[in-house]
């Protein structure tokens, strides 16, 4: 999926929602003129920015994304593995956050988990297939409660595209899905 983000050509300001500990940031980083990167622990800011080495270029701000509103407007909105912990009935009020977001001729890159039978990932077998809810068990064991909603790639981009967004979605051979998108022009 690197390959895949590289090929998308982030650029400019350049808004990572739900950033975590870094992985993709540093992937980000040599495309960004400026780099904010958003995420509501705080564990996982300080990691990203002793993985990153906390570049000048980049910002870091402590925030619920489902209450946060941005202050600036972005050529680049990226966000990996955080669509599918959108809880269905935030799904609309997430995407128009991300529309609030870009900058005029803005784009949007984005990476999840597909549902896959034969995957070895514990945390991806919900208790039934409708189910949204899963118990999530860390290393230290504790667990949580999380949302998990798998998105079948063609009904996805017919969600968006009701939404005024044009994606184009694609799968990996297994695992998760890429995607590439901008508003729609009118």
């Amino acid at each position: 999926m690197a390959a895949a983000l590289s090929a998308f050509q982030p650029e400019g300001r350049i808004l990572e929602l739900a950033c975590g500990t870094g992985l993709w940031t540093r992937r980000l980083l040599p495309f960004a003129t400026t780099l904010t990167a958003v995420d509501a622990s705080p564990e996982m800011l300080a990691l990203n920015a002793a993985r990153s080495c906390g570049p000048p270029q980049v910002r870091y701000i402590e925030a619920d994304l489902f209450n946060w509103q941005p202050d600036g407007l972005y050529d680049t909105v990226f966000f990996s593995f955080w669509l599918s912990h959108v809880p269905r009935e935030r799904f609309d009020a997430f995407w128009s956050m991300v529309r609030c977001c870009l900058a005029p001729g803005g784009r949007v890159f984005f990476v999840d988990s597909l549902h896959e039978p034969t995957s070895t990932a514990v945390d991806h077998r919900l208790p039934q297939p409708e189910a949204t809810v899963l118990s999530r068990r860390l290393n230290d064991g504790r667990g949580f409660q999380i949302y998990k909603v798998f998105h079948d790639p063609g009904e996805l981009a017919g969600r968006l595209r009701g939404l005024g967004w044009k994606f184009e979605i694609r799968r990996t051979a297994h695992y998760f899905l890429h995607a590439s998108g901008a508003l729609l022009s009118l």
